[in-house]
């Protein structure tokens, strides 16, 4: 599966192939993707929609930053929360 990332006035993004969604906050939304893990950074984030079979993630909100890390360089669970405290 491939994946694409998709940001419209840094308010809506669409995301494909979405393996899973780890965490979700206002400010911060990790998941996994077929590139590697992702981390989302902004301010009012919410999901919209998450179809797991279909691997396709809406966001809504202020998108500051996208980080990916990939493979061999695979961050441990919560490293990237305090990537951005």
């Amino acid at each position: 599966m491939n994946s694409s990332i998709t940001i419209d006035d840094r308010e809506r993004m669409i995301i494909t192939g979405v393996k899973s969604v780890e965490s979700v906050t206002d400010t911060l939304i990790t998941l996994f993707t077929e590139n590697g893990d992702l981390a989302v950074r902004g301010a009012g984030l919410a999901t919209d929609e998450f179809d797991p079979k279909g691997g396709l993630l809406r966001v809504n909100g202020r998108i500051d930053a996208l980080v990916f890390t990939t493979g061999k360089y695979h961050l441990p669970d919560n490293f990237i929360s305090r990537l951005f405290r």
